[in-house]
């Protein structure tokens, strides 16, 4: 007999809602069942267009919904906390998009509830699974840049004001909780750590330059690695034309620079160790402004990663202590802009609990 498809469930239908209601097309063994919105036209006319059987206004229905087994939490980041929770009660698995949440005694709230009633947890982190974030970590995995001794991120963005103003939760501390690091850099960040290894410590700032908005569009910090390597981020929503990302790895046997973003390999000038795919000889530097452009194919990789680990029964790849590092490392750089002094990743406001 064949198995039953795995039902998912969305909760929101802006940008993260329609990116995974077109990506499930692609996906096996899983099915769109249910959405929700508040907003009884817009989640109406969202069902229609997706094929989508039944649509809800209050998350609570859908999450009621004996047909969902996976609750997908795509809402602004500080909402997500209470309804994952709910989710995990009900017995659901749970799929959030990054951030996990605006800060870590929330992000701890659902890793503890998601344990502790048996649901798997995933966060949507589409650029590890690409061929930039695979074939890196492959070649450092078997020592292809010898030791690695600086690492940055180079994330500088642009957003307009109208960006912020298409709607109220945005550039709010409530609800967004953090600006260009949480929201756009969170992405190179979780790379870094994943490439390099666990960040030590952290000295960073944090200012809001251009937008009118309540939290950073500008950020600076330096990185130290618990394997000894030094590292930098610089991360922006402020600066005026829009640039693409680099992550840079510099060691011992030579140099890999990449952008996750667009899938692409910059430099690669390492020892003994080929280039796994064509470098890009004229990458155009210059990025637009609009989220909405940026390549979506890889959320697919993820949803069937997370169909498999509810038919495998483990971990999804990108679990939720996984996604906790990321929002670890962003949560010491506001701390340690708001002291004026390096702030340590293994002090116990950082460290993660006992689960």
């Amino acid at each position: 007999m064949a198995q039953q498809s795995i039902g998912f469930g969305l909760i929101g239908t802006g940008m993260a809602g329609e990116t995974q209601a077109k990506e499930f097309q692609h996906v096996t063994g899983g099915e769109m069942v249910a959405v929700c919105s508040r907003n009884e036209a817009n989640v109406r006319e969202f069902a229609s267009t997706y094929g989508i059987g039944r649509w809800y206004t209050d998350y609570e229905d859908l999450i009621r919904d004996p047909r969902v087994d996976v609750v997908c939490v795509l809402t602004p980041s500080g909402l997500h906390r209470d309804m994952a929770v709910a989710a995990a009660e009900a017995g659901k698995h749970v799929l959030i998009e990054k951030p996990l949440e605006i800060n870590l005694r929330r992000a701890d709230d659902i890793i503890r509830a998601c344990k502790q009633y048996g649901s798997k947890l995933g966060v949507v982190f589409q650029m590890r699974f690409g061929s930039v974030a695979r074939e890196t970590k492959k070649a450092l995995a078997v020592g292809a840049l010898g030791k690695i001794f600086l690492a940055e991120v180079i994330d500088k963005g642009s957003r307009t004001p109208a960006y912020y103003e298409s709607a109220l939760w945005r550039g709010t501390k409530e609800l967004e909780g953090g600006g260009c690091l949480l929201t756009q850099s969170i992405h190179p960040i979780d790379l870094i750590q994943y490439l390099v290894g666990p960040v030590s410590s952290v000295f960073g700032h944090v200012a809001t330059f251009r937008h009118a908005i309540e939290i950073e569009d500008t950020a600076t910090a330096l990185f130290k690695f618990q394997n000894g390597a030094m590292g930098t981020i610089a991360s922006t929503t402020s600066i005026k034309p829009a640039m693409k990302s680099r992550l840079e790895l510099h060691g011992e046997k030579g140099t890999i620079v990449v952008n996750a973003q667009y899938d692409k390999f910059l430099v690669w000038d390492v020892e003994d160790y080929p280039a796994p795919e064509p470098v890009e000889s004229s990458f155009d530097f210059y990025d637009i402004d609009d989220p909405w452009a940026f390549p979506q194919t890889r959320h697919r990789v993820q949803l069937q990663d997370m169909v498999d680990a509810i038919r495998e029964d483990r971990d999804p790849i990108l679990s939720g202590e996984e996604a906790r590092k990321s929002l670890a490392i962003t949560m010491a750089i506001y701390e340690s802009s708001k002291q004026g002094k390096e702030v340590s990743l293994l002090a116990p406001e950082f460290a993660p609990p006992a689960f």
